[in-house]
C-alpha cells in the first residue's frame, strides 16, 4: 500500500515514477492519494483509491481513514509519502509489529523547509523547526526504511539505524509521439509549483525586463499550480502589459508537459537560496536536459558546477535581471549553439540523470533479498 494525504494522485514522483515502476515489476500496488480532475487510466497491478481534498487543518480525516484501510489490508509493505503520515506509521507498527515493513519516502527535509514556509508566522518558525525535527526522528524509528529524494537529506539522520536508500528524483520520459517543433516566437518555459521561493516573481520581473527592451519578441510559459495570491500575479501581468507574453497554464498532466518542452527554446529555474533549495538538485533541471533545452538557473554552487561540467546551461543571481536578460539575448542570438547545448544536456540525462537506475534502487527495497 502506498499513500499520500497531501499529494494529488497524479504527482509525478509518486504515481508516474514509483507506483508505476513497482506495478510494472509485478507487485500489487494499492495506491491512495488526493483526487484531482485529470485523465485517469487503468494500469495492471495498480489499484487506485482517490481521497477527497481537505483543508490543511482537517487532513487528520485522511489519517484515520488510511489507518483503518491499512489494518484491514493483507499488504506486507506500507509506503508513506508525507511526514504527517508518520503518526499513522507508528500506530500501524504498534498494532502489527514485525508482520509488516514500513517505508518513509522523504521528499524534502521538513525541519529546514519549515524555516521558510510562508504560511507560518516568521517568529514561530525556528522553534517549530526544532520541535518537528525531534518528533520526526522519533517517529521514523517505527519505520524500516527511509528513502531520500536528495543526497543531502541523509546527513541529518546519521544517528537513525534504519535502512537508508537514496532514490533521486530524476525524470522518466513518457512514451510520446511528440515531434520537435519550436514555437515561432522565442519561448521560455518553467514547470513546477508557482510560489515566490521558487522564483515566480523573479520570472515575472524577467519578463518585464525583456519587455522593456522592446527589441526582444518572446513568450513565457508558466506551467503549474499557483500557491500564492493569484490575483497579485495576474495584476502584475496586466500592469506591465505582459498578457501577450506570459501564459499561465495551471497544473498539467505529466505526459502533456513534454509537448510544451518540445516547443520551447529555454528552460528556466530561478529558485531562491533557501536551505532546501541550496541542497537540492531541482528535478526540472533534469527534465530540461531530457528535453534538450538550454537552461537558465540560479547561481547556486551545485547548479553552476553541474551546468558548467555538462555545458548545458548558464546561471545567474535570480535578482540580477540585467544579467538574466543578457543570457536570454545570448540564446536568442545563437540558435545553432543552442542545439549543441541542448544535445549536451540530453547526453548528461541519458548517462547520469534518468529514472531507470533510481527505479532499480526502489525495486530492491521490495525484493526478496531485503
Amino acid at each position: 500500500m502506498m499513500a499520500s494525504s497531501v499529494h494529488v494522485w497524479s504527482d509525478t514522483r509518486i504515481y508516474f515514477k514509483e507506483a508505476k515502476t513497482l506495478a510494472a515489476q509485478g507487485l500489487e500496488v494499492d495506491f491512495y492519494a488526493i483526487d484531482y480532475p485529470s485523465e485517469k487510466t487503468v494500469t495492471p497491478n495498480l489499484t487506485m483509491h482517490y481521497m477527497k481534498p481537505q483543508k490543511r487543518y482537517n487532513r487528520f480525516v485522511h489519517w484515520r481513514f488510511l489507518y483503518k484501510e491499512m489494518i484491514q489490508s493483507d499488504a506486507m509493505y506500507f509506503h508513506f509519502h508525507d511526514p504527517e503520515l508518520l503518526f499513522v506509521a507508528r500506530a500501524l507498527k504498534k498494532r502489527l509489529g514485525d508482520e509488516i515493513r514500513i517505508t518513509y519516502d522523504m521528499h524534502e527535509h521538513l525541519p529546514a523547509a519549515i524555516k521558510t514556509k510562508q504560511w507560518l508566522p516568521a517568529f514561530i518558525r525556528p522553534t517549530l523547526s526544532s520541535l518537528v525535527e525531534r518528533v520526526e526522528k522519533n517517529l521514523m524509528k517505527y519505520c524500516d526504511t527511509v528513502i531520500f529524494a536528495e543526497l543531502s537529506y541523509k546527513e541529518n539522520y546519521t544517528e537513525l539505524g534504519l535502512n537508508k536508500v537514496d532514490v533521486l528524483n530524476y525524470p522518466i520520459l513518457p512514451k510520446s509521439d511528440v515531434v520537435l517543433v519550436k514555437e515561432e516566437v522565442f519561448t521560455l518555459i518553467y514547470v513546477g509549483i508557482l510560489i515566490e521561493q521558487r522564483g515566480l516573481f523573479n520570472m515575472l520581473e524577467l519578463a518585464k525586463a525583456l519587455k522593456e527592451k522592446q527589441t526582444i519578441d518572446f513568450h513565457f510559459k508558466l506551467i503549474g499550480p499557483i500557491f500564492t495570491n493569484e490575483e497579485v500575479v495576474k495584476q502584475f501581468i496586466k500592469d506591465n502589459d505582459l498578457s501577450d507574453n506570459i501564459t499561465l497554464y495551471g497544473r498539467m498532466q505529466y505526459k502533456d508537459i513534454w509537448e510544451h518542452y518540445a516547443s520551447a527554446h529555454v528552460g528556466v529555474c530561478l529558485l531562491h537560496p533557501t536551505p532546501n533549495n541550496l541542497n537540492s538538485h531541482s528535478t526540472k533541471l533534469f527534465e530540461y536536459m531530457a528535453a534538450e533545452l538550454p537552461i537558465i538557473a540560479s547561481d547556486f554552487p551545485d547548479f553552476t558546477t553541474m551546468l558548467t561540467e555538462h555545458q548545458c546551461g548558464k546561471t545567474s543571481n535570480p535578482d540580477d535581471y540585467e544579467s538574466l536578460v543578457e543570457i536570454v539575448q545570448s540564446y536568442i542570438a545563437n540558435p545553432q549553439g543552442n542545439k549543441v547545448i541542448g544535445s549536451n544536456g540530453r547526453a548528461a540525462f541519458d548517462t547520469y540523470y534518468n529514472w531507470n537506475h533510481e527505479g532499480e534502487k526502489l525495486l530492491a527495497i521490495y525484493s526478496n533479498e531485503n
